[in-house]
């Protein structure tokens, strides 16, 4: 009887966390490679980016000037019955724009190319977090899925014992129930934990812009570096580096860079102009030629006409432009001074996530975990030894997945929390 106790005794579940096997061998990828892998496929990103292209043409478009015209025109009186008389004229028309109109559609376009770059950035920033979590959140479910599969073959085997020494009448029927019972909770978890990697997986994918039928293997675990800033340089750094304030520093730049286009283009252009004109004019009357010989009256005219236009019109032309510049101006300096409040809050609940997270690590490592697997130790001891029943080994037991299902969940926490400390910071950690 002792014999077959200690042959049932349930072996300590130390759990490895390494990602579930009977996978194909595939390269390991790990969340920098993911992020690198997004930026390169995911198509509301490279979006984003061709902006920046877009800002460039348009920037080497305002710095075009206004192009000069030449007028020619020919006249003649054939068709009126005046077939002596007829004119030529040549014109070149050259537009000068004043109030420095061309040095500000530059400034403008300028400043759209500065909010294109940071809100790339921006994106960059956003779909960082976005990989990194749904990939911490992969791993983790992966973890729970090996966690039980480890698990499942010791019960199943533990039952099979139990059947044996309930049929050789060594074991009461009661021990074969409650391990069946164990035996099916842990394939429920299974099915549970294996439909949320699975879930999950295909979440990492999408964000990542792979297909469905493309795989992804996971590494067996994955080390977190921690911040080696103080709270207060992190969130100094934060205010140099946050995109999304350099976009609104850029785009009340560029506001008040349209505010001045707006008051120059009330200001009218001038156009220069310069003009040869040929006259040949003919007469009824006779006159004499230089020979003496008698012929019709001729004349022929040579003039040069120079010119500048100016149109009318006054500054109240713009005044609802620069009124809306103006506003645009107020609009973006007003949510730049709000995210200057906020920054430093979410930096400071960040880091005080990871913080909080970093201790339940510590406490469940040396405190629960450590302390659960040797509860087991010692539990599996007595009821070999007949002092206590298979009820106390499966409640032990079932305690330990628990504590080391959160420990889990406690790793996943703190992975987390290093990812929202990275977006509210602007990027990687310094």
């Amino acid at each position: 009887m002792q014999w077959n106790r200690s042959a049932c005794a349930f072996a300590l579940i130390a759990f490895s966390w390494t990602a579930v096997s009977g996978q194909t061998l595939q390269p390991e990828v790990t969340a920098k490679s993911l992020v690198d892998m997004a930026l390169q496929r995911n198509r509301e990103y490279l979006a984003t980016k061709a902006r920046v292209t877009e800002a460039e043409a348009l920037l080497r478009q305002a710095g075009i000037r206004p192009t000069p015209s030449i007028e020619i025109e020919s006249a003649s009186g054939k068709l009126l019955g005046s077939s002596g008389d007829s004119e030529f004229s040549a014109a070149y028309f050259h537009t000068i724009e004043a109030a420095g109109k061309r040095d500000k559609r530059i400034q403008v376009a300028e400043r759209a190319k500065q909010v294109a770059e940071a809100e790339v950035d921006e994106r960059r920033r956003q779909m960082t977090f976005d990989v990194k979590t749904r990939y911490f959140q992969a791993f983790t479910e992966e973890l729970k899925v090996a966690a039980i599969n480890r698990l499942i073959p010791v019960n199943r085997e533990n039952y099979q014992m139990t059947v044996s020494r309930v049929e050789l009448g060594d074991a009461a029927p009661l021990e074969q129930q409650l391990l069946l019972t164990d035996v099916n909770r842990s394939e429920a978890q299974k099915a549970i934990f294996s439909a949320r990697s699975d879930a999950a997986l295909l979440d990492l994918k999408t964000t990542v812009g792979l297909s469905t039928s493309d795989s992804l293997r996971l590494p067996p675990s994955f080390v977190l570096e921690p911040p080696t800033l103080t709270l207060e340089r992190l969130t100094q750094y934060a205010l140099q580096n946050r995109p999304d304030l350099r976009i609104l520093a850029a785009l009340e730049e560029q506001a008040s860079a349209e505010a001045e286009q707006a008051r120059s283009e009330g200001k009218p252009d001038l156009t220069a102009s310069a003009r040869y004109t040929h006259t040949n004019l003919r007469f009824d009357q006779l006159g004499l030629s230089k020979t003496g010989a008698v012929v019709p009256l001729q004349n022929h005219e040579n003039v040069a006409t120079f010119g500048l236009a100016v149109p009318l019109f006054t500054s109240k032309r713009t005044e609802g432009a620069v009124s809306a510049a103006m506003a645009r101006t107020t609009q973006a300096e007003l949510r730049r001074e709000h995210l200057l409040q906020t920054i430093p809050q979410e930096v400071e609940a960040a880091f005080r996530r990871w913080s909080g997270a970093q201790r339940t690590l510590q406490i469940l490592k040396s405190g629960v975990v450590e302390q659960s697997e040797k509860n087991l130790i010692v539990i599996r001891e007595a009821y070999r030894l007949g002092q206590l029943r298979l009820f106390d080994v499966l409640n032990e037991q079932r305690k330990l997945i628990e504590t080391q299902l959160a420990f889990v969940d406690a790793q996943a926490e703190a992975a987390q929390g290093l990812a929202e400390l990275e977006r509210a910071v602007g990027g990687n950690l310094p």
